[in-house]
């Protein structure tokens, strides 16, 4: 099932959404512990993912895609560095072949001086004239909003006065990095808060990034209990990350994917109820489809 079938009421968080860890690196430096995907982005669109974790270094003006120390490469042979601006162009050629699609993209600050300018210097260049194709608010939009954009996932912090002079995006910004070998709880964020209040919160995620655990801890004591009891709605995100950085020795990033995704194939998603968004390593058809195809049982439950 793909967006654009979905009912336009539908808010952005009750859909279970295909997507990919470090999206953009299917050409990368230091592949043994960098690559996690085989497809393009171009290639990953056509597959149905359609929620995308792009890392990012800035250079001056220059905003290229990398994995923490990798860089991220446009071709096989690796003689040019991979730009946002490149897949920035994959997208808008996919979101106007295909007005009634979404794509949420998740930008992060992946290497260099962390800095509350990274993100301003990423709007002046890439949105600021082009808001219209950005969902930009720090909101659950409904399809009816977002259909035809990019929805925006900021995960990296601005300074309060850049943040109160534009709209940002959602506001992942707090994040909590999940690593550790020992912890296999997921961790609440809060988006926003009422304005009277800031005791009441109006938008929350919970995230299940647990990147340290070997596979079978990641999915018996982590991964698979979150599924099990977590329920999206329209003022809570679920995140789901089905991968996980930790190698057997000898063993490639892919052969773990393969291990991690086998265990997700084998689970069956509710049929009344979103459960969120899952971002893979290495993903193929079957696996996509399944996320894909489960958004149709929701939304026939709600008939």
């Amino acid at each position: 099932m793909v967006l654009s079938q979905l009912d336009d009421g539908i808010f952005l968080s009750e859909i279970n959404l295909a997507g990919t860890h470090d999206s953009c690196t299917a050409f990368v430096s230091m592949e043994k512990m960098a690559r996690c995907q085989s497809l393009t982005v171009k290639e990953q669109l056509k597959l149905g993912i359609r929620l995308f974790d792009i890392r990012l270094n800035r250079r001056g003006n220059e905003f290229y895609l990398i994995h923490s120390l990798a860089d991220c490469y446009s071709d096989e042979a690796k003689t040019k560095k991979l730009t946002f601006s490149e897949v920035l162009s994959d997208f808008r050629s996919f979101l106007k072949e295909n007005p009634g699609e979404v794509l949420v993209v998740s930008i992060k600050q992946d290497r260099g001086i962390m800095s509350r300018n990274f993100f301003p210097a990423f709007y002046n260049k890439y949105i600021k004239g082009n808001e219209d194709e950005w969902y930009l608010k720090n909101e659950n939009p409904s399809l009816s909003i977002c259909r035809g954009k990019i929805v925006l996932m900021r995960r990296c912090r601005v300074r309060k006065k850049f943040e109160n002079s534009v709209d940002a995006g959602l506001d992942f910004s707090r994040w909590k990095d999940q690593g550790g070998s020992r912890k296999t709880k997921t961790e609440k964020t809060v988006l926003s808060v009422d304005s009277a209040s800031i005791e009441l919160i109006v938008l929350e995620a919970e995230i299940q990034d647990r990147y340290s655990l070997d596979c079978r801890k990641k999915w018996f004591l982590c991964a698979k209990p979150f599924l099990d009891r977590c329920e999206a709605s329209e003022d809570k995100f679920c995140l789901h990350f089905i991968s996980t950085s930790y190698r057997k020795k000898g063993e490639t990033l892919a052969e773990t994917a393969e291990e991690m995704n086998g265990y997700f194939k084998e689970y069956e998603l509710r049929k009344d109820k979103a459960q969120g968004w899952f971002f893979l390593d290495f993903p193929d058809r079957e696996i996509i489809e399944k996320i894909n195809g489960s958004d149709q049982c929701i939304y026939s439950s709600r008939m």
